[in-house]
């Protein structure tokens, strides 16, 4: 336990995150959950840790078409369950709606032995809506009173685990997702594709490199060549291109991007 309190074991802030925005709340609660215990943060891209070393979890997702991304979901399927059973805390970062989000995360968690003990939905800037809608500020924004509301979950997670005896839980159905279900499929299934305009682009390789789907290769001059079939519509590569060089559209580069 360190000098100031709190819980005694070890957390893992483990999160996926295309143009960022996942990423800056899973830091916020890293920060948070650092005051009081010993917390370890990760992308699910980097490795390097094993689960099994953790007393506690806190997973962290965007929200893709009301769900979390293929990425995380395959990423699940492979982990190796913990031989305890682990609380955690899952959290979705939405643009508009998580519907039932934090429910099939934390459905396919149990089957690994990691249970939902609380959970949590931030709104935060949408790294597709940025980019179809750029006049929409929302989509630009996280919600107002993150930090605290941050804290204030964190506090509540940690409770659960100084008290022991937690019992873990699927968030209820929101049936909201009934109505959505089309658009779901249709998230699935159609993948938008991304161009490139050359005059823009430096060949700095940043987008091949930065890709956790291996969707953008390079052909024999140098230009990056996305791949239509493995993109997971996380956008990572139009946020993060320093030339704005990559694009939703055949014509215009992005009128605004997403830089965390």
């Amino acid at each position: 336990m360190s000098a100031q309190g709190g819980f005694g074991g070890r957390i893992l802030i483990l999160y996926f995150s295309g143009a960022g925005a996942t990423k800056k709340v899973a830091e916020l609660i890293h920060a948070r959950l650092s005051l009081t215990c010993a917390a370890d943060i990760f992308p699910i891209e980097s490795g390097g840790f094993d689960i099994s070393d953790y007393d506690a979890l806190a997973v962290g997702t965007p929200v893709y078409h009301a769900a979390p991304p293929r990425l995380l979901t395959r990423y699940i399927e492979g982990i190796r369950p913990p031989a305890k059973a682990t609380p955690a805390l899952i959290f979705n970062t939405k643009g508009l709606c998580a519907l039932n989000t934090n429910r099939i995360l934390a459905g396919q968690l149990r089957g690994k032995n990691i249970i939902t003990i609380a959970d949590a939905s931030y709104r935060s800037p949408a790294s597709d809506g940025a980019l179809l809608a750029p006049g929409v500020k929302r989509f630009f924004e996280f919600e107002r009173g993150l930090s605290r509301k941050v804290a204030e979950d964190c506090a509540a997670f940690v409770g659960l685990l100084e008290a022991g005896g937690w019992r873990g839980y699927i968030p209820r159905f929101c049936f909201g997702g009934v109505v959505n279900a089309p658009n779901k499929l249709a998230g699935r299934l159609i993948r938008l594709r991304i161009h490139l305009h050359r005059e823009r682009c430096a060949k700095c390789g940043l987008c091949v490199a930065n890709c956790p789907s291996g969707a953008l290769g390079r052909d024999s001059s140098g230009w990056p060549v996305p791949a239509k079939s493995k993109c997971a519509n996380c956008y990572r590569c139009i946020h993060k291109c320093p030339g704005l060089a990559l694009s939703l559209s055949r014509r215009r580069p992005p009128a605004r991007v997403l830089r965390y």
